[in-house]
């Protein structure tokens, strides 16, 4: 056999052998694409998805907008009182708590040295007051004297400078009388600072109030320094206060004079206080970089339960509307679930090349607000969900008011989806 016989021969039997090998994988191939096709067909099938929807009416009813803040109950005024001179303590004629009127006396230092700078003052007020005496009487003295001279200077007796010598007499005169003049004002008013500063030893109240805290005794020696140490700390009648606030920058734009609010205290749990904003403060505070500014809200406290320095936590009424198409604030977060259909008759390359399984959902984001200022919705009409628009209002973080739009009271306004198999 020649050996392109040979050749021949095997390059068919090579080829006999591919063609067995092909009958025998592409069945298997086929029924395995088969049974994947059958089981995807099936799964789109076999399970449905249902969407449910959670849903609350539309209602009427009142929607009051409130701002938060924290602050400290204080009395309308507070006052230091301490000693504007140095002296020991003799007598103390209060204690805390007592209620005290404008004038009444504290607290009275010793006054004997005070007393005895009094009396020296005033003898040196008399000497100085005989001093003028002595001075004008030196003055007519010398007046007479220049008169005489004057005229016998005119007949012509006196000579120049006789003249000379009483005119000089004579103004000398005169000057010693304004310094003695001047002498008794200086010894007036060294009387008038003795005299207040025996006043000064009776320490009294300055309003009518409440002691609220002393650090006085008796015997203790109260010293002037520049920095005066306070005795006494009067409050004004605690019938009348204030609450302090700081309100956040971002809501006092909200707030305005006049404003209603309530308080509460840890003192009094599950009881509320009325009060009233009286004053904004223009001045910023900023702690830890938050801005905050000063609000003071006026409180009626004749009941006498609230104490200077209590923490209140107050909400501060700034916007009510009392009869508002309401809707949760909830629903203006929710968007549908878009739900691709189940691909059942796409065949095989469907399935190869679709971009995911059976029901496979995705969701889009519909509520943003528009420049005319509507906000979308979603209402469940007829068991089918249908969006709208609405124009809102005021919100008070729970409920939203609806001002325009196609919703009435009652409406199914869908705030999220419960899907069940």
């Amino acid at each position: 056999m020649t050996a392109n016989a040979i050749s021949v021969d095997s390059i068919v039997a090579r080829r006999k052998r591919r063609w067995l090998r092909g009958w025998v994988v592409w069945p298997m191939l086929l029924a395995a694409l088969a049974g994947a096709g059958y089981w995807y067909t099936q799964s789109g099938t076999s399970v449905a998805t249902v969407t449910q929807y959670v849903t609350k009416p539309a209602t009427r009813g009142a929607i009051t907008v409130k701002v938060s803040a924290v602050g400290t109950v204080e009395p309308i005024d507070q006052v230091a009182v301490s000693s504007e001179i140095g002296g020991i303590v003799r007598v103390v004629n209060v204690a805390i708590n007592d209620s005290v009127k404008t004038g009444q006396v504290l607290a009275s230092l010793d006054t004997s040295a005070l007393e005895a700078e009094l009396a020296r003052d005033k003898a040196t007020l008399t000497a100085k007051q005989a001093f003028v005496a002595d001075a004008m009487a030196t003055l007519d003295e010398a007046t007479q004297s220049l008169t005489r001279v004057t005229t016998m200077k005119d007949r012509g007796v006196a000579t120049q400078e006789t003249l000379t010598a009483a005119d000089t007499a004579k103004r000398r005169a005169d000057a010693a009388l304004t310094s003695a003049k001047a002498d008794v004002q200086v010894a007036q008013a060294d009387l008038l600072v003795s005299q207040a500063n025996l006043n000064k030893a009776c320490i009294c109240s300055p309003i009518d109030g409440v002691v609220l805290d002393l650090d006085i005794a008796v015997g203790q020696t109260v010293s002037t320094s520049s920095t005066a140490t306070t005795l006494f700390t009067l409050a004004h009648d605690l019938g009348q206060m204030k609450l302090q606030v700081d309100v956040d920058e971002a809501d006092i734009g909200r707030v305005a004079v006049g404003n209603p609010a309530v308080f509460s205290v840890e003192a009094y749990q599950g009881q509320s206080f009325p009060a009233k904003v009286t004053e904004l403060h223009y001045a910023p505070q900023t702690v830890d970089g938050v801005v905050t500014y000063r609000t003071i809200l006026a409180i009626d406290n004749q009941s006498h339960q609230l104490r200077p320095g209590m923490t209140a936590s107050a909400d501060i009424t700034v916007e009510e509307v009392k009869d508002a198409l309401t809707v949760p604030n909830a629903a203006f977060r929710y968007s549908p679930p878009v739900v691709a259909a189940a691909r059942k008759s796409s065949g095989l390359l469907g399935m190869l090349f679709s971009s995911g399984g059976p029901g496979r959902q995705t969701t889009t984001t519909t509520n943003a607000v528009t420049k005319a200022g509507y906000r979308n919705l979603w209402v469940l009409k007829g068991g089918t969900a249908a969006q709208i628009a609405v124009k809102t209002g005021v919100t008070d973080g729970t409920l939203t008011e609806v001002l325009d739009g196609p919703l009435a009271e009652g409406d199914a306004v869908i705030t999220q989806t419960a899907s069940a198999k």
